[in-house]
């Protein structure tokens, strides 16, 4: 069962993004999906906890859309997880962003971006082997530039 400090984690994996190290998922669709690098503000729900949503702001550099994608692909390839048996499983490029799963034992998880002007649009579902399946949606509207 997911719980707020691990969404909270979600987000700020999210926010410590750096492209050191990151790889290409595939091939980019054409057009691209729009993103906007700047100040976001999020909200994030869990299923399991639906009136207890957990908001904060972060900045978001990337220079476009493949940058932010290969960005966030290349936090799990390098995350402390993947030492404790965590790998990124299939990648997937959608009509408006895209989409990966991260397996770890007994848990599989997919992670779906979708992006229009200014938003951006994050949902996690999670297969727990000894749980139902779970989903957290994060809502990233874009409300300024970074300081």
């Amino acid at each position: 069962m997911f719980t707020k400090p691990l969404l909270i984690s979600s987000l700020i994996m999210l926010a410590v993004v750096s492209a050191a190290g990151a790889q290409t998922a595939g091939p980019l669709p054409d057009p691209k999906p729009t993103f906007s690098p700047g100040m976001y503000e999020t909200e994030a729900r869990n299923s399991a906890l639906p009136n207890a949503p957990v908001k904060s702001r972060l900045c978001i550099a990337s220079a476009d859309y493949g940058a932010f994608r290969d960005e966030e692909i290349g936090q799990y390839r390098k995350s402390d997880l993947v030492k404790q048996g965590c790998k990124l499983g299939e990648t997937e490029t959608t009509e408006n962003g895209f989409r990966f799963t991260w397996l770890c034992p007994g848990t599989k998880s997919t992670l779906t971006y979708e992006f229009s002007k200014d938003l951006v649009r994050q949902t996690i579902e999670v297969l727990v082997a000894a749980a139902p399946k779970q989903s957290i949606l994060t809502m990233m509207r874009r409300v300024g530039d970074c300081p």
